[in-house]
C-alpha cells in the first residue's frame, strides 16, 4: 500500500477576524492559498495524508455570532438556528435538539472520535460536502445562511449543495447558520439515520440513509423526506421517491415499487472498497425495511 508522503513543514499565517464581514474581507485581500478554518480536524486529515496546509489561515473561532442554538422566528415560523460553529459534541448533547430533532445528535455522535466532535463543527461538516450530518440534515429539511460580502442570503441546504453560491468577486462564501423548522404534527412518525461500513477516525462511511416520515389519520404518508449518501458521494433527497409515497398507505405493492424507485433514482458512484449497485441496494433495503416496520403496525 502506498503510503502518504511526508508534508514538508511550514506555518502558515493565522488571521483572526472579530466578525464575519472582517473575515470576508480578508479573504477578499488574498489572491491565493487561503482557507476559512474553524475545528480544522478536516484540515489536519488532509495535512496528515500529504497535503500542505495553505499559506494562509482564516480563524473564525473568535467570531461569536457563528456560534449557539436557540430558537427564533423567521417568516412567521418558529425555527431552530444552529451557528456553523456550534461543535458536533454540542450538537450530540443540547436537550433543544434531543427533543424535536435528534436525527441531528444521532448523526453528530457517528462522526469520527469524542475528540474531533469536540473540535469539528456543523458548519465544517456541511462544508466537507460529504459530512455525515448532511443526510440528517436534509431530512430535517433544514435551510442554511451565509454571507458573500454584502449580506446574508438564507436558502434550502438540499438547493445550496444542489447549486453552490457563485462566490462574489471569486470568493468563498462564509457559511453562518442552519435553521431547523418545527417537525410536522402528525398521527403516526417514523424518523430514522443509519450508517453502514466502519467507521475509523475519518474514513468514509459506505451508506448513510436518513428519514423522516408522517402519516395522517388515514394511514396515508402526508410528509416525508428521505436523503441518502456514502463514500465520497454527495448526500441528496430521493425527491422522486418522496413524491411516489405522498398521499400512499403502505402495502407490499407499494414498497416492491418503491425498492425499484429508489434503486432507479439514486444514483451513486463506485469506489475501491464497493460497487454502485452496493450502494443502490443497501440504500434500498434501508428505507423499505423501515417502512415494513410501519406496514406491520398499520390497521
Amino acid at each position: 500500500m502506498t503510503q502518504p508522503q511526508p508534508v514538508t513543514s511550514r506555518t502558515p499565517k493565522i488571521w483572526r477576524p472579530s466578525n464575519v464581514k472582517e473575515a470576508w474581507e480578508i479573504m477578499n485581500s488574498i489572491s491565493s492559498d487561503v482557507s476559512y478554518i474553524s475545528g480544522g480536524t478536516l484540515m489536519q486529515l488532509q495535512r496528515e495524508q500529504g497535503t500542505p496546509l495553505p499559506e494562509n489561515l482564516i480563524s473564525l473561532e473568535k467570531i461569536e455570532s457563528l456560534r449557539g442554538i436557540k430558537k427564533v422566528v423567521s417568516n412567521g415560523k418558529t425555527m431552530l438556528e444552529i451557528g456553523a460553529l456550534t461543535t458536533l459534541a454540542d450538537c450530540c448533547s443540547d436537550p433543544l435538539i434531543n427533543q424535536e430533532w435528534d436525527l441531528l445528535s444521532i448523526s453528530a455522535k457517528s462522526v469520527a472520535s469524542p475528540a474531533v466532535r469536540n473540535r469539528g463543527t456543523l458548519g465544517g461538516n456541511v462544508s466537507y460536502r460529504i459530512g455525515d450530518t448532511i443526510p440528517s440534515l436534509l431530512a430535517l429539511d433544514a435551510e442554511i445562511t451565509w454571507f458573500d460580502g454584502t449580506e446574508t442570503y438564507k436558502e434550502p441546504l438540499y438547493d445550496y449543495l444542489k447549486n453552490p453560491p457563485a462566490p462574489a468577486f471569486g470568493n468563498t462564501p462564509v457559511i453562518t447558520s442552519f435553521l431547523l423548522p418545527e417537525t410536522p404534527v402528525s398521527t403516526k412518525l417514523m424518523s430514522f439515520y443509519q450508517k453502514v461500513g466502519r467507521r475509523e477516525s475519518f474514513i468514509p462511511s459506505l451508506v448513510t440513509a436518513s428519514a423522516y416520515c408522517c402519516w395522517n389519520s388515514y394511514n396515508e404518508i402526508d410528509y416525508i423526506r428521505l436523503a441518502v449518501g456514502g463514500g465520497a458521494n454527495a448526500p441528496i433527497r430521493l425527491k422522486r421517491c418522496e413524491r411516489f409515497l405522498k398521499g400512499k398507505v403502505i402495502t407490499e405493492e407499494i414498497l416492491a415499487l418503491v425498492y425499484e424507485e429508489i434503486i432507479d433514482e439514486f444514483k451513486p458512484d463506485s469506489d475501491m472498497f464497493v460497487s454502485a449497485s452496493y450502494r443502490k441496494t443497501v440504500v434500498a433495503n434501508l428505507i423499505v425495511s423501515k417502512l415494513e416496520d410501519n406496514l406491520a403496525e398499520s390497521p
